[in-house]
């Protein structure tokens, strides 16, 4: 992968076997990855869970795997490293280690956790982070996934490990890895399964890296979960739901959410523009245009429009400024947030999503032709 040092940080619950079923899978990618470290996040529970089905035996499952590995020839000399002292228990509200994550409480101390225990190797830039966040409940892997997110440089990634669906209500005898030799029996299906017949998925899941967009704006690290999120949040545009818009075309009506908006003719006639994607360099020349094109399919407020005033010369720019004002108070009455994302200012670009608005009618009349849309 790199020359830096590679840490799997694995969030578990009580089923030890995403861990070693994550390094299996890092290891047969077509660009295979052997962590040189090894680190789980879990709780008391899992603590007990992973150190019966992992690390006893003789040999244990650990051992076993790394044996696996390296008849394959995979190099892992000096690489996972792994033991108790890599098993991170998240605390409970006295301190103490917390059997398992049941409260809203219980989950922000494990988001707290997480996060300062990830900012530990997202700190050094020598190391690189592998996560997985295919064990422990629901909540606990949406923080830890969230914690990456907040976190995560360019070069760590987040990774799930998929199972084939024979294996989901477990197998006899339990599977951590396809260990070569054995069969296992699906206690779904009562089949059988050779170790080197059963292929799992490692899923990179893509994520938003926020970590370089917001860390030169703080003077220091906030130091919960909660803390950063409202920093983040505090510094992060709002985020806008953008209105439901249908537009009739040949009868010349809008509705925002369901509801109609008054506006004048030009006002129509240039939203009909804009949201056909008419550059708005463009649109006093095409509402001029419109203007003037008579022979064209007729209706009511194309006809009212062609018998106004406005838009007969192309010198009069003023003509543009007043209807696009007016547009913009008409959509903004009706509750449309942001209507500059729909019709922009200072010929700004349209940013508005346009193939989003809903039409009806807009095959009954020629507004504006793909050459002069260009």
């Amino acid at each position: 992968m790199n020359d830096k040092k590679i840490v799997l940080v694995v969030g578990m619950g009580t089923s030890p076997a995403v861990m070693t079923e994550t390094v299996w899978a890092l290891a047969h990618q077509s660009d295979p990855v052997v962590p040189d470290e090894v680190v789980v996040i879990t709780t008391k529970s899992g603590k007990d869970a992973l150190r019966t089905a992992i690390m006893s035996g003789a040999p244990s499952v650990w051992n076993r795997l790394k044996t696996a590995l390296a008849k394959e020839k995979i190099a892992i000399d000096g690489k996972l490293v792994f033991g108790d002292t890599s098993i991170r228990v998240i605390p409970d509200a006295d301190g103490n280690e917390a059997s398992d994550l049941r409260t809203g409480a219980d989950n922000m101390r494990a988001a707290d956790f997480m996060l300062g225990e990830l900012r530990k190797y997202t700190a050094d830039s020598a190391t690189t982070i592998l996560c997985s966040i295919a064990g422990g409940r629901k909540t606990m892997s949406a923080l830890l996934f969230s914690c990456m997110s907040l976190l995560g440089r360019e070069e760590d990634k987040v990774y799930h490990v998929l199972l084939p669906p024979e294996f989901e209500s477990g197998t006899e005898p339990p599977f951590f890895f396809p260990e070569p030799g054995v069969t296992y029996t699906s206690k779904k299906t009562e089949k059988k399964y050779r170790a080197k017949k059963i292929q799992s998925e490692l899923f990179e899941v893509p994520y938003v890296r926020m970590r370089g967009w917001y860390q030169d704006k703080f003077k220091g690290e906030p130091p919960s979960y909660k803390s950063l999120i409202s920093k983040v949040q505090s510094v992060a545009p709002p985020a806008v739901v953008y209105p439901e818009i249908e537009i009739d075309a040949w009868n010349g009506w809008v509705k925002v959410n369901g509801a109609d908006v008054k506006m004048s003719r030009p006002c129509f006639a240039a939203l009909l523009l804009l949201a056909s994607g008419c550059e708005p360099k463009k649109l006093h020349a095409r509402l001029c245009e419109l203007h003037a094109q008579h022979g064209a399919a007729e209706c009511d407020w194309l006809s009212t429009f062609r018998a106004g005033t406005l838009f007969t010369n192309l010198d009069f720019v003023e003509d543009l400024t007043k209807t696009l004002s007016n547009l913009r108070k008409s959509l903004s009455a009706a509750g449309f947030q942001n209507v500059e994302t729909l019709v922009p200012q200072r010929f700004r670009p349209v940013t508005f999503l346009i193939s989003n608005i809903k039409w009806s009618n807009k095959k009954r009349i020629l507004i504006c032709n793909e050459e002069s849309s260009k």
